[in-house]
């Protein structure tokens, strides 16, 4: 979920991570991972939104095992506000400002999910991102302590 149609930047919320299931030797690096990323995008002039760990992905069993996450998301069945749009039309121009009141993908998990629904400049900015947070991670002298501290 890195190019829907109507895109969010999104970076999953270490602090959304959920207090009862996620031991707290994963949540350090998880909010490190959050702010790698929204970093990046400050640094380009780009808009981005917070999203929760809600549980809804891949990501929960890994959290539940007290391994730090993080990640990006541009959406699925989530709907576009009108603050969103107006935020991402002063920030990117108009042509990027997105459809208020809609879903961020109208063919989440649908027949019509193929490579014609991607947004390819939402998927141009989301794969720099999560290129930026794996080249800095791979240059880390000891990721292990910066993840879990």
């Amino acid at each position: 979920m890195l190019a829907s149609p109507n895109f969010i930047f999104g970076v999953y919320d270490g602090k959304t991570a959920n207090n009862q299931t996620t031991p707290v030797r994963a949540l350090p690096g998880s909010n490190r991972i959050t702010r790698l990323f929204t970093e990046y995008f400050d640094r380009n002039h780009l808009p981005w939104d917070y999203t929760e760990f809600s549980g809804r992905s891949d990501y929960g069993p890994f959290l539940a095992e007290g391994i730090a996450c993080g990640g990006l998301f541009s959406g699925a069945d989530d709907v576009r506000t009108e603050e969103q749009r107006d935020r991402y039309s002063n920030m990117l121009g108009p042509a990027f400002k997105g459809m208020a009141n809609a879903d961020l993908d109208p063919c989440y998990h649908r027949k019509c999910d193929t490579l014609e629904n991607l947004n390819t400049f939402a998927y141009l900015h989301m794969v720099k991102a999560a290129a930026h947070a794996i080249e800095y991670l791979g240059k880390l002298q000891d990721l292990n302590q910066w993840l879990y501290p």
